[in-house]
């Protein structure tokens, strides 16, 4: 039990991803529907490709032990199945074409998160960040600005693959909470004060409010449990409550130092 939860906190990078399409929501026609419609979809795409994936990986995989010690398991795990050093390539070369092509899309949706930010004036240089490129209507300097810092942060992993992996960890947690925080506000204020939507899930709602709030607490404990059983080195430590009370300290400090009496919760008008 105690290693299925720990696993499954890897696994949910896949779920924070299903917000993308909230970022690009003020662009589209109808989002009350339009965004359900492609968060749901998104849900049953992967369900579809990672379950059938799955299947044939339980038939097909030989060796568990020999992908688990793999400096890049996903490649011994195609050549196991394959049984060929060029279909593993030319399988792999595909594999990075798919993930490079994704990179871009989290640039986006970083600088949209950093420009509605700027746009309440929570951002330090507001006037330009809030830009708009008026060939491609699109905000390119906080764009730029997300760009930027993924690369700076990449070569973290140079530096400190412990600090990296702690970072990457509390990344899961923070995304987490960033979606508990509204459904807890609804639990005490009650699902009467959303306006008519779409989709209105009534009163199993509730239901998803009270396992999302509950369910944090348990992710919150896991995420900060040492990587190593008992251990007490320092290279078996987790850093991650560490991170999470730097995190949350910091937020406070800056918003006691610059965001009180300038940020300006106003949105799109």
């Amino acid at each position: 039990m105690f290693g299925n939860l720990t696993g499954s906190v890897g696994h949910q990078w896949n779920c924070p991803l299903l917000q993308a399409v909230i970022h690009i929501c003020e662009e589209l026609p109808q989002p009350g529907r339009r965004v359900p419609q492609v968060m749901i979809m998104t849900m049953v795409t992967g369900l579809v490709t990672s379950l059938s994936l799955f299947i044939a990986l339980m038939f097909f995989v030989e060796v568990i032990d020999a992908v688990r010690q793999a400096s890049l398991p996903s490649l011994e795990l195609i050549y196991q199945i394959t049984k060929s050093r060029t279909i593993t390539l030319a399988l792999s070369i595909v594999l990075t074409i798919i993930y490079a092509s994704a990179l871009p899309s989290q640039w986006v949706i970083s600088g949209r998160i950093a420009w509605a930010f700027a746009r309440d004036n929570g951002t330090p240089l507001p006037a330009l960040l809030t830009q708009i490129y008026p060939t491609l209507n699109f905000p390119i300097y906080t764009t730029l600005a997300a760009l930027l810092f993924s690369t700076l942060y990449g070569l973290l992993y140079l530096a400190s693959t412990t600090a990296f992996t702690s970072i990457i960890t509390s990344a899961v947690l923070f995304l987490n909470i960033t979606y508990t925080v509204p459904q807890g506000i609804l639990l005490t204020r009650g699902r009467a004060s959303l306006p008519q939507r779409y989709l209105d899930l009534g009163w199993f709602g509730y239901v998803c409010n009270v396992f999302s709030v509950g369910w944090i607490v348990v992710l919150g404990v896991m995420v900060c449990l040492p990587s190593e059983r008992g251990s007490v080195e320092v290279g078996g430590m987790n850093y991650v409550s560490v991170i999470l009370v730097g995190v949350f300290g910091g937020i406070n400090v800056l918003w006691g130092v610059y965001g009180r009496g300038r940020v300006i919760w106003g949105g799109m008008e």
